[in-house]
């Protein structure tokens, strides 16, 4: 359900229309105000930072991208993000809302009429499942 106050979401994006695959490398946010379920601001905010990196360094940046860029941000949508970015989200009261749609607009428009799906299944690994072998990460045994 949609927050009843004025809040900001953040859109990770590619180019201010795709929702990008992963929260962190994302190139763009584009962050919008809501109020009383509309829109009343819409900026795109440019990720340069965390776009230039490779995933692994990317997750011990999460939280610096996060207070440097998105401090204002009460909600998340994406397509793809890390366990330990998505858990610490929710520790420090931001929702995140991991999608299949791929289109902003559309995501926008499900999450202002409270029908965004969150599929946390979709959740990325952290890193401590490195090195088990790909058969351990299906059946959810130690190696």
């Amino acid at each position: 359900m949609p927050l009843q106050q004025e809040h900001k979401v953040a859109i990770a994006t590619v180019d201010g229309e795709v929702i990008a695959s992963h929260f962190g490398l994302s190139p763009y946010f584009l962050v919008c105000t809501i109020n009383k379920g509309r829109i009343t601001d819409r900026e795109l905010r440019e990720n340069a930072k965390g776009y230039l990196r490779s995933m692994e360094e990317s997750h011990t940046d999460c939280w610096d991208l996060i207070e440097g860029m998105l401090p204002d941000v009460r909600v998340i949508i994406t397509s793809g993000m890390g366990e330990n970015a998505y858990v610490g989200f929710l520790r420090r009261d931001v929702l995140p809302i991991i999608t299949t749609l791929s289109s902003v607009e559309e995501a926008v428009d499900a999450y202002l009429k409270d029908g965004l799906k969150d599929y946390p299944q979709l959740v990325h690994h952290s890193r401590r499942t490195e090195g088990c072998p790909q058969e351990c990460e299906a059946t959810g045994e130690e190696a």
